[in-house]
């Protein structure tokens, strides 16, 4: 029995073949129109259909990343999508694929899938932070994805850490993505390289989280200095997810998390120094199991589950 699972991206959309056991048995990825909602829809269509072609399919997950109401199950927005805006996306795709069509914030669909199939199986409290070009957040509590009461809950990204500080693009200032992410890291590595040697200054192609990152790994002090902040605050929003839930497992993940210890190990620390002990003995941090598999695996799982 198969389920797809959809994960829509800001540039890339990525859709997953799954067993109904979470195992991800193929995948494919197109190109995310961002401005066109015609454009849009015919493209997520047309992947759904083609995996219908060789497959008979149970059901469809789709993780979209904006905030998707639970009582009208529309999409209300969707900062970097702007054409999702007040759609009501799993009645127009079920409609065109004639399937049953589940959606959901695409962190949450993460965070389900590592509950479900990765370190989180067998535990009731854990939280999933995917670093991206945002900053990206679900929980599971008591078992169970927890949505507040319209679904919207646990934006973690936006709680504001520096107040008064950077520009986030939810309008807001200091809020915590605009540190812990692949456009916070950029702006600290900038921020850094002021009047700094490094080889970040001899790059003749645009800065990228990335290049950090292999410029940290080749020991350029500007660029592992970047990634020790950015872990360090990474390990404050484990520290205050810690002591506000007392959770037994925090899972990070996301494309910037290939950074693996470089980043883990800091955030780690930070997290021990400012969580209250007891709790912290509690939690585990790990790096994804499933890595950028997860939001696709989750998506799936979710379809399935929901017709259970």
């Amino acid at each position: 029995m198969y389920y797809l699972g959809v994960d829509i991206g800001g540039t890339t959309i990525k859709a997953g073949l799954v067993e109904d056991t979470g195992r991800l048995v193929d995948q494919t990825r197109i190109p995310t129109v961002t401005d066109n909602w015609s454009a849009l829809l015919s493209s997520l269509t047309t992947l759904i259909q083609g995996f219908q072609s060789r497959v008979s399919l149970k059901g469809v997950g789709i993780g979209v990343p904006g905030l998707r109401n639970r009582h009208t199950r529309k999409v209300i927005t969707s900062p970097n999508i702007p054409s999702l805006t007040d759609v009501s996306l799993e009645k127009i795709v079920a409609d065109e694929v004639h399937l049953p069509v589940t959606t959901e914030n695409d962190a949450n669909a993460a965070a389900y899938a590592e509950f479900i199939c990765g370190y989180g199986s067998g535990l009731q409290h854990m939280a999933y932070l995917t670093l991206g070009t945002g900053l990206g957040s679900g929980v599971i509590l008591d078992g169970k994805l927890f949505g507040g009461a319209s679904g919207y809950a646990v934006e973690f990204g936006h709680t504001v850490v520096e107040p008064g500080g950077r520009s986030c693009s939810c309008g807001s200032l200091g809020c915590l993505e605009t540190l812990v992410s692949a456009t916070g890291i950029l702006l600290t590595a900038l921020e850094l390289m002021r009047g700094e040697p490094s080889r970040l200054h001899e790059l003749k192609e645009p800065l990228t989280s990335e290049l950090v990152y292999h410029a940290a790994i080749d020991g350029d002090p500007v660029a592992r200095a970047t990634l020790e902040i950015t872990g360090r605050w990474l390990g404050i929003a484990c520290a205050n997810l810690i002591n506000a839930l007392n959770l037994e497992l925090i899972v990070l993940g996301g494309g910037v998390m290939a950074a693996g210890d470089i980043l883990l190990m800091p955030a780690v620390e930070s997290a021990r120094r400012h969580s209250l002990a007891a709790p912290f003995q509690d939690c585990r941090i790990v790096q994804s199991r499933l890595g950028p598999e997860a939001g696709m695996i989750g998506a799936a799982m979710i379809a399935r589950d929901s017709q259970n």
